[in-house]
């Protein structure tokens, strides 16, 4: 009878601990962590579906498949309100989505598809400025007494404020009419299915000389506001600042925040060969300061983006393998990165101070050239420069297994299956850094996961060979000049590497 009890406790044991292990990977994680992989797009050149020579939604979703293999869980697409420019900063119409890139109807298919592949959409919502087309401004510009005087910021009787040339005007954020006119433009695309926003130029959101109001406040209502709809939301804001302590103070409001103390310490670091020895240091001391404001912070980083010089064309990366680490290094630190089209695939491109191409006088047009698919994809609204004659298209790349594409498609989804990378926050710095080899410890721990990694670079131009008998879920133990390797380490055991 002993026996048989015993025997009864072991199998009601075995159930329990099965029945845990199953629930275990029941859980959904996206639904636990903000933290995603984002692919930064700008519609009119990622890819053509109706051969007009325009980018449009429709040729997003039918390359989805594209942007679930590189290892893609999120998008963020660059304006696609109804604007009078090219790349729609100055939005018309926050209701209606730019001609030429499709239609409502297309940007909800798009959200639907996009969610059977586990990628989120956010979008670029703009709200300093508007256009000086939009109605709200036409009618504000007829007088004093116009029921839309107030959505804008006026530094006289009849010039209204622009933090920005190119008919663009203020918006007077402080006004409460305004912001609930925002309130219902993010209604309209939460219910459509997007989750979350990424938010324009939020240092100049009150930097009118006429002008009262606090950034970070107005933030974090609307950060409040957004996740009381979906807590799971996600809303970055672009604060052009390089120095972390001020951008710290961002953090109060909850949100993300882009990091140019990141990029352009890594731009230093790994393009210039500058200073190798300080770069775990430095980050380790960026990510306290954030934690001090927010514990919980979700960290924004990123190597280029729509305003900057493609980082190929950047002239501390004009080595390959540089410009390999550089995307290596990123996919492992703490935060959701942000991956600019074309990125990863080497694509060129810079800025021309109205230079004229092809009877064109161009300025940022060609930070935002068209994706190189080798098909019929291919966008041809802007005429080639020339930058990006020798840049091997994606259909080339993916079959060459050394190719920039291949490399940023292996290291992605090394993180994007690993919880330490992909979810957690910690950081600590590696105990045995040097001036070519630096590391650091990168952790989560909380209910559902007690996981850790060691991450080794090598900045040195010989192989540094390490003695871990561990499990390398990248790399090896002999790290060549430029390379990386990624180490599982157990979470209780991190004190032996930090």
């Amino acid at each position: 009878m002993k026996k048989i009890l015993i025997s009864f406790i072991t199998l009601i044991t075995i159930f329990l601990l099965v029945g845990c292990d199953n629930n275990e990977k029941d859980i959904n994680l996206s639904n636990l962590y903000q933290n995603d992989i984002y692919y930064s797009l700008f519609v009119r050149s990622f890819a053509d579906s109706d051969g007009d020579g325009v980018g449009d939604l429709n040729g997003i979703t039918e390359n989805l498949d594209y942007l679930e293999e590189l290892g893609i869980t999120g998008i963020w697409l660059l304006p696609i309100f109804k604007s009078p420019s090219y790349h729609g900063y100055d939005t018309i119409d926050y209701f209606e989505i730019q001609e030429e890139y499709g239609t409502m109807d297309d940007l909800e298919n798009l959200i639907n598809k996009a969610k059977e592949k586990n990628i989120n959409i956010i979008l670029d919502l703009v709200i300093n400025h508007t256009s000086d087309q939009h109605e709200w401004f036409i009618d504000a510009s007829r007088g004093v007494n116009s029921d839309y005087r107030n959505y804008y910021v006026w530094n006289t009787e009849s010039s209204a404020h622009s933090e920005f040339v190119g008919g663009m005007v203020d918006l007077n954020l402080s006004n409460d009419e305004v912001k609930s006119e925002i309130y219902k433009i993010v209604d309209f695309y939460m219910d459509l299915g997007i989750a979350g926003f990424r938010l324009d130029a939020v240092k100049h959101f009150f930097a009118g000389a006429n002008e009262v109001g606090n950034d970070t406040l107005f933030m974090l209502e609307l950060d409040s506001y957004i996740k009381n709809r979906n807590k799971n939301a996600y809303v970055v804001g672009e604060v052009w600042v390089n120095d972390y302590y001020i951008l710290s103070n961002y953090y109060r409001s909850q949100s993300s925040y882009f990091n140019f103390y990141l990029q352009d310490e890594l731009k230093d670091k790994v393009g210039r060969g500058n200073n190798t020895r300080l770069l775990v240091n430095n980050l380790e001391k960026m990510y306290n300061q954030y934690r001090s404001i927010n514990y919980d912070f979700i960290d924004a980083p990123f190597l280029s983006n729509h305003d900057m010089d493609r980082i190929a064309s950047m002239g501390e990366y004009q080595s390959v393998e540089n410009l390999k680490l550089a995307s290596k290094i990123l996919m492992t630190l703490p935060g959701s990165p942000f991956i600019y089209y074309g990125d990863e695939i080497g694509l060129k491109g810079y800025r021309y101070e109205g230079g004229e191409i092809a009877g064109r006088v161009v300025y940022d047009e060609y930070r935002r050239q068209p994706f190189l698919w080798g098909n019929d994809y291919t966008t041809t609204w802007l005429a080639s420069d020339g930058s990006n004659n020798n840049t091997n298209s994606l259909l080339e790349q993916k079959n060459d297994p050394n190719s920039i594409f291949n490399t940023n498609k292996e290291i992605i989804n090394i993180r994007k299956n690993n919880n330490a990378l992909m979810y957690g926050n910690e950081f600590y710095a590696y105990a045995n850094n040097t001036n070519t080899l630096q590391g650091f410890v990168r952790a989560i721990k909380d209910e559902y996961l007690e996981e850790a990694v060691l991450v080794l670079i090598n900045f040195g131009n010989e192989e540094i060979i390490v003695d871990y008998d561990l499990e390398y879920i990248y790399g090896s133990k002999v790290i060549p000049s430029k390379g990386l390797s990624i180490i599982k380490i157990a979470y209780d055991e991190i004190e032996a590497y930090s």
